[in-house]
């Protein structure tokens, strides 16, 4: 049985083999191009930490490079972010409505062949390369990435979207949920084209809802600072809401009024003492920022692919249904 399965899929095995080798070695010679041209520049040095040359490096005063390079890693990271979505419309889609438009399950459901081994072995064969291809690209774009260091996507922290989606277990749990969506979406409606295209619809539309309450899977915390100017929240956490607090440590919920009153319409021609007093004047004592921590960066991958694991199971529960009441 694996070895048909394998007969009718070798034309993707041997499509997906080479698009990876082409894939990581383009990565791997663009990764030393960057480090080659980021010495030249004289960046080098502070490849890892550029926050401790105060956010000039080197000979790049401009960020020439640094601009030109860290757009070519988004490029890079806008790939990854398209390859579950290509596996589970190419790979995932056609997988049983292919045999199904094209009458060949008839054959295999007269075999000895049971339809759940029938489905559980084109399932396992087929993702199993698809799942190693996304892993090993996944694994080479992050060390582009990781030899940037924070002159690189990274600067503005581990919880920005490109670089999240890209981190972790994310690209695994995404690209599970679209293939099994897209198996459920071929069997379900027996047509390659159809389900392809169902497939693709809803992944961009499951996955930009769940980006759109994110922070809310996360553990939550209030830092306060008795400096009720203080802007910045600890290095590496993502700040979701920020204030002013009055003496009872209660949320000033007027501030933007405040800021207006006390700021005006051009910060940089007020007087920052005036401001102080002002600010003072209206009750605000303290500041907060509320954010997800760095170290709770983990639990956040953890709590979204549990989503898209749940989400699996059902797609695969449907297939199994679908796939059983065919005739």
């Amino acid at each position: 049985m694996i070895w048909i399965v394998w007969r009718q899929q070798r034309t993707l095995f041997i499509t997906l083999a080479v698009g990876l080798v082409l894939g990581v070695a383009g990565v791997l010679a663009l990764r030393a191009m960057m480090t080659a041209d980021f010495t030249g520049a004289g960046l080098g040095g502070c490849l890892r930490d550029v926050a401790q040359s105060g956010g000039v490096c080197g000979a790049d005063p401009n960020g020439a490079v640094q601009v030109t390079w860290t757009a070519r890693m988004r490029n890079g990271q806008l790939l990854m972010l398209a390859l579950p979505a290509l596996v589970g419309v190419f790979i995932g889609a056609p997988l049983y409505a292919r045999e199904f438009e094209q009458g060949t399950h008839a054959l295999a459901f007269t075999q000895s062949v049971s339809r759940t081994r029938w489905m559980a072995t084109k399932f396992l064969v087929t993702a199993v390369p698809a799942f190693a291809a996304v892993l090993v690209m996944q694994l080479a774009v992050g060390s582009w990435i990781e030899a940037a260091g924070s002159i690189g996507p990274l600067q503005n922290g581990r919880f920005v979207q490109a670089v999240f989606d890209n981190d972790g277990v994310s690209p695994a749990a995404y690209t599970l949920f679209a293939f099994t969506l897209g198996t459920f979406a071929g069997a379900l409606f027996r047509r390659t084209l159809l389900g392809m295209t169902l497939t693709l619809g809803v992944f961009v539309v499951v996955r930009s809802l769940v980006f759109s309450f994110r922070e809310s899977l996360g553990a939550t915390k209030r830092v306060v600072s008795d400096d009720p100017f203080a802007k910045s929240a600890p290095d590496g956490a993502w700040e979701l809401n920020g204030g002013y607090l009055n003496a009872k440590g209660e949320v000033i919920t007027n501030r933007l009024e405040i800021s207006g009153k006390c700021i005006g319409n051009d910060p940089t021609q007020a007087d920052p003492q005036a401001i102080e007093k002002c600010f003072r004047e209206n009750g605000v004592v303290k500041s907060f920022r509320d954010v997800i921590p760095a170290d709770a960066l983990g639990s956040l991958h953890l709590a979204e692919a549990s989503i898209f694991l749940a989400l699996s199971v059902l797609f695969v529960a449907g297939t199994v249904w679908a796939v059983r009441r065919q005739t």
